[in-house]
């Protein structure tokens, strides 16, 4: 796997194989809790049944097909209003020189000022059932610049690039959800990154645990990846204005496993140890439960005895196991999450209240 922390290294990838893709993701949660979201913008959508139908019938699909957005925003833990859409490309725009990100009506833009950073997500549309969203949120932060000089850069594999491990976010959105107008506005702390591969996850992974959490001494960023062969386990504690990674954590352990209602075998309880210093993550609030991922709003305490540093704070955390998004038992359920814009909406997603049990 590569690790990068590169504004530059923000735009899309040149090669398009069939089986890769990328994506920017972006969090953030409110600064007294009670609003969270994540908004990922793809390029070769790796949940698609369409695209991994395609890869299975051997017929080489281009990642360039399946662009796609997502979107989730949460009220105290609860779904407050989900989208998942896949575009024709020729709505679509990515560009291969600067963080720019055209999908439909959505858009995401960043730019670099000296050593200040901003990205601007703009968010527009309508959903079949009637719900809409419209408007922008704005990370802005210090440069990371190349916070993993010593970082594994092996030119295979999957690729990740740690643009903003901590943001400052504003929040300004105008939804309307069952008839009902509404105004979102929020601050808060926010996490940018972007990941690629040239081959179907499941080529590169068994599972993947990551996480991030912004306490008030540093940030945690985590990366728990295992494959049957061997195990990437990767945990850092960042400076909180982003310079440099005071920590990098050698002891990473996971606990409190149990099986979910899909089969699904994950951990509840995270560790991460080096020297005095110790987190622990307690995947506490299942915001997003699948058959191949889930999504936590978790709890996480940090503990350095010697600076009298105890902290607790909450983030975003998620689990993957990408093999099992082959299962085609598992695709009439996702079929009914995605809006495949170029065939029209599943009958689910035009009713309020069907649509809302797929989330």
């Amino acid at each position: 796997m590569k690790i990068l922390s590169d504004f530059s290294k923000d735009v899309r990838q040149p090669d398009h194989t069939s089986g890769g893709y990328q994506w920017w993701y972006f969090d953030g949660v409110s600064s007294d809790d009670r609003f969270s979201f994540v908004v990922i913008l793809y390029e070769g959508n790796p949940f698609s049944t369409r695209y991994n139908g395609a890869l299975l019938a051997d017929k080489n699909p281009s990642p360039v097909d399946h662009p796609a957005i997502s979107i989730s925003i949460y009220e105290y833990g609860e779904p407050l209003y989900y989208s998942f859409t896949e575009f024709d490309k020729s709505a679509c725009e990515f560009d291969g020189d600067k963080p720019l990100v055209k999908i439909g009506t959505h858009k995401m833009e960043g730019h670099l000022d000296g050593e200040q950073l901003q990205y601007e997500l703009q968010l527009n549309e309508k959903l079949p059932n009637g719900d809409q969203l419209k408007g922008t949120i704005v990370f802005e932060s210090a440069n990371s610049g190349n916070l993993f000089k010593n970082g594994d850069n092996t030119s295979t594999g999957h690729t990740w690039n740690l643009v903003q491990p901590r943001a400052d976010i504003s929040a300004d959105l105008n939804l309307e959800i069952k008839g009902e107008k509404r105004k979102v506005q929020f601050g808060g702390m926010g996490y940018h990154d972007q990941n690629a591969g040239n081959e179907p996850m499941r080529n590169e992974f068994d599972d993947w645990y990551w996480g991030r959490f912004h306490f008030d001494y540093a940030t945690l960023v985590y990366y728990v990846m295992n494959r049957s062969d061997e195990q990437q386990h990767r945990a850092w504690l960042i400076e909180s204005q982003n310079g440099e990674v005071l920590k990098t954590f050698e002891e990473v352990e996971s606990a409190d496993k149990g099986l979910t209602l899909f089969g699904l075998k994950t951990a509840r309880k995270l560790g991460f140890r080096s020297g005095n210093i110790e987190i622990r993550v307690q995947q506490s609030q299942l915001l997003d439960n699948g058959p191949f991922y889930q999504r936590y709003k978790s709890d996480a305490f940090l503990r350095i005895p010697d600076e009298g540093v105890v902290e607790s704070t909450k983030g975003i955390s998620e689990y993957i196991r990408p093999d099992r998004i082959y299962t085609k038992f598992f695709w009439p359920f996702v079929n009914m999450r995605i809006w495949y814009k170029s065939e029209g909406p599943h009958w689910v997603q035009r009713s309020q209240r069907l649509y809302r049990w797929t989330w």
